[in-house]
């Protein structure tokens, strides 16, 4: 027993210093997201774009890049939980997370640790606000929420159903939004506003309530792809034949798989087209994502492919794994 002791810690001298030289060749990014839970398929998206830039680009300041997971449960203070943890475990920087909201509930925790993070496809403008630690790669609420209401007037859409999962952050901003700019157009009016949680599944009293109103288009805000879809499918199912809006959150799978064909007269704001791509690399993205995944990439796939290569630039700009020189790269 004596001599298997001494050849234990002889074999633990030997291998500690090479453990030591792998830590040390190794740059850990954090990856932000929900990845179980009411939000676990826009997480799942997220972390898909992440990986598969990190299988192409694997490697910065001449060492390699490890992802390093954690979960936020799509719960806020979880999130908050997730975004410690993050910190805790040393990583350089920080990438997500899907939902605005999950993301608000990290910002602090980064902010006061020093710690740069980047979000794909949080759009809600809060989460950069007064935060020098938080950047984002796309475009926010007062944007698209502009956008969709000049569309309604351009196609002289005049009466508004809004339909609202009134605890998210992102959905109640993007309606906000929405409402600001129709208000300056006149004739333009919305006719109801009904609110849901998120985990409503029958939405036939809200929609009958709408449609009492007669509206040209219902605008349905929501958190993720799938309380949209139901919505879309019961509007249908009750005889509503107009148009029906979204914000980005619609450009998922789960609009398609639920609603089927009913989502025919759908229309939402999203980041990006597959059919017009706009770089090389856009090209690059789409045809390694098809290959691996046998199937065609969300725009939120796109956006999070994106974000990992801005990072990798922002890390390569520093020339350092130091924080604070990271976040100036990224934010300035």
């Amino acid at each position: 027993m004596k001599r298997i002791l001494t050849v234990l810690a002889a074999l633990t001298l030997v291998l500690t210093p090479m453990m030591t030289i792998a830590e040390e060749d190794t740059i850990k990014i954090g990856v932000f997201e929900p990845i179980t839970g009411s939000y676990a398929g826009g997480g799942a998206m997220e972390l898909e774009g992440f990986q598969l830039a990190n299988e192409l680009y694997p490697e910065v300041l001449g060492k390699k890049i490890e992802l390093v997971v954690s979960d936020s449960k799509s719960d806020k203070v979880e999130a908050s939980m997730a975004a410690q943890s993050l910190v805790d475990k040393d990583v350089v920087a920080v990438l997500g997370s899907y939902s605005s909201g999950l993301s608000l509930a990290g910002a602090d925790v980064f902010a006061t640790s020093g710690m740069p993070a980047l979000a794909a496809t949080s759009t809600n403008p809060m989460l950069t606000m007064d935060n020098d630690w938080y950047a984002r790669i796309c475009f926010i609420d007062p944007f698209q929420g502009t956008m969709l209401a000049r569309y309604s007037v351009e196609a002289e859409y005049k009466s508004i159903a809004i339909i609202m999962e009134i605890e998210s952050e992102y959905a109640v901003g993007l309606v906000n939004y929405f409402e600001q700019e129709l208000a300056n157009h006149e004739g333009y009016t919305v006719t109801s506003k009904g609110n849901f949680v998120n985990s409503d599944q029958d939405f036939t009293t809200l929609l009958t309530d709408a449609m009492s109103k007669s509206p040209d288009v219902i605008f349905t805000s929501v958190g993720y792809a799938p309380s949209a879809a139901l919505i879309i499918k019961q509007a249908r199912e009750l005889g509503f034949t107009g148009p029906i809006f979204g914000g980005d959150t619609l450009d998922a799978p789960e609009l398609f798989e639920i609603a089927g064909e009913k989502v025919d007269g759908v229309i939402f704001t999203t980041f990006y087209d597959a059919a017009q791509p706009a770089t090389d690399l856009t090209s690059q993205f789409l045809d390694a994502y098809r290959e691996k995944h046998g199937k065609e990439p969300s725009a939120t796939n796109a956006m999070c492919f994106d974000a990992y290569l801005t990072l990798h630039a922002a890390i390569e700009a520093a020339g350092s794994t130091d924080k604070t020189a990271i976040g100036e790269c990224l934010i300035g």
